[in-house]
């Protein structure tokens, strides 16, 4: 008789730079390794409709995933004056008891869970994972050198009595050269803040989780890779040992989720009827992510700066944060855009309001440079492409990307930043011109192709990657062939 397949639940985190990889890990997982996947969220979380396109999406590929939003009726107060990683944060341990039903119905109804895969800003559901027995592990959709910094975090709070924020001088991790600790992530500069305690409270649980799936892959960050994998990371205060580690990435998006919305598919067919048109690697791709948007002032300085360098462009342009498939409030680019700027740069760049197909941009022969946010997900999906890049830091752990797509992958020339976090226009000029034409972006452009090739070498078969997945799923089984691994408790 025919095993039952191996199953996993996977629970992301709020947030579509977080929904995108753990459904494409949930891809990976069925198709290249056949386990039955659940996808769990709660419905605070996502809008019901983008839900329903992934779960099209993975039917349509005959994959074995079910997608279950669970009722969770959330609030808390004051939510609006919190910063995202304590809003989310709290939201998590109210939805806990959701989570908890979600995951009983699936025991009672004889469907075993071998692994509880979730977010590292769901550390709240360790608690309900331990209580039903399930084997639980973080997908970590930031760089390795995070998690190397994370679990360094005691030590560095300890030896450094005052905000990272108010430290000018350079912070050692294991694994890493010495990184200034301006660029450390966001929620950890100024440690009276609330969003600190919840960064560290997060990163503090790990050593009750079994493993770690990082998003990343061997070859581009061989030493804190090496580091987290020989333990040689303690938390100073009880001495555990770190969880074990697997190097899976890059998870990335293989296509674009099509949207239904005929505003989006009309704008998907533009971009790329405008860049069939152009040159080979001759285009400048900017954009800033799902959550970025610049002030009216740094709108203003960018776009002369991409007037001056006199190189094509494809723009994204939002005035505010706007998310997949909600185009309801398009930027009117009229009102931000200096006056004659559309007029002036017709011949050579288009700017678009809200939204771009990344993937197909990115994969584009005429696209030759991304000027980005350096959101890890774009940052991997840039190297997978072998699309050099222009570094423009926003928030989160942003700041620490650019310093590692610049100094360790170099793969990326910054655009240097004032004190106050704006940048001229004609450092834009400047970056934009040695990006596209100099023997600056020659060189990255030489690395990043180099580094393309390791990425696609480490995901297929007997490569670094799928054979740390296929470990971690070795391990799964092992948890599911335990008599007492998985139980529903009464």
């Amino acid at each position: 008789m025919e095993s039952p397949k191996l199953h996993v639940v996977i629970f992301p985190s709020a947030g579509i730079g977080h929904l995108t990889p753990f459904a494409e890990l949930a891809k990976r997982l069925s198709e290249c390794h056949g386990l039955s996947v659940t996808f769990m969220t709660c419905q605070w979380m996502f809008s019901s409709h983008l839900i329903a396109a992934f779960s099209e999406r993975m039917a349509s590929a005959s994959l074995d995933i079910t997608f279950v939003q669970l009722p969770a009726d959330v609030e808390i107060e004051g939510a609006e004056l919190m910063k995202i990683e304590t809003r989310i944060s709290k939201l998590m341990e109210k939805s806990k008891g959701s989570v908890e039903i979600g995951l009983r119905s699936l025991l009672d109804s004889g469907s075993p869970v071998s692994a509880f895969i979730t977010d590292f800003f769901c550390s709240a559901m360790f608690d309900v994972t331990a209580k039903l027995c399930i084997p639980t592990y973080v997908f970590l959709t930031s760089p390795a050198s995070l998690l190397s910094l994370m679990l360094s975090i005691p030590k560095l709070v300890s030896e450094i009595p005052i905000s990272f924020k108010d430290a000018d001088f350079p912070v050692e991790v294991p694994g890493l050269p010495p990184i200034s600790s301006r660029d450390l992530p966001t929620p950890l500069q100024d440690r009276s803040d609330e969003a600190f305690f919840w960064f560290v409270h997060h990163f503090s649980r790990l050593r009750e989780i079994k493993g770690v799936l990082l998003n990343t892959f061997e070859e581009l960050e061989t030493e804190p890779i090496k580091t987290l994998v020989e333990g040689t990371i303690f938390n100073p205060t009880d001495g555990h040992r770190i969880p074990r580690v697997y190097p899976v990435g890059p998870v990335i998006s293989s296509s674009p989720l099509e949207s239904r919305d005929k505003l989006l598919q009309d704008r998907r067919v533009d971009c790329l009827k405008w860049l069939d048109n152009q040159p080979p690697s001759s285009v400048l791709f900017v954009s800033f992510g799902s959550g970025g948007a610049l002030p009216e002032a740094q709108v203003t300085e960018l776009a002369l700066g991409l007037e001056a360098s006199r190189h094509r462009f494809l723009w994204v342009l939002r005035s505010t944060p706007t998310r997949v498939f909600q185009p309801s409030k398009e930027t009117e680019l009229s009102q931000i855009l200096p006056e004659g700027f559309e007029s002036r740069t017709r011949d050579r760049g288009l700017v678009v309001p809200s939204w771009a197909p990344q993937i197909p941009v990115l994969s584009h022969p005429s696209t030759g440079g991304f000027l980005c946010h350096c959101g890890w997900n774009s940052s991997l999906e840039s190297i997978s492409h072998g699309v050099p890049m222009i570094t423009w830091p926003l928030f989160a752990e942003q700041r620490m990307n650019k310093f590692l797509l610049v100094n360790e992958f170099k793969v990326a020339i910054e655009a240097k930043m004032e004190s106050d976090g704006f940048i001229r226009r004609e450092e834009v000029e400047r970056v934009v011109r040695e990006l596209m034409e100099g023997e600056g972006g020659r060189r990255v452009r030489a690395r990043v192709r180099e580094l393309k090739e390791k990425a696609r070498t480490a995901l297929e078969e007997g490569g670094s990657s799928f054979t740390a997945m296929a470990a971690a799923v070795s391990e799964w089984r092992t948890n599911a062939e335990s008599p007492t691994a998985i139980i529903a408790m009464s």
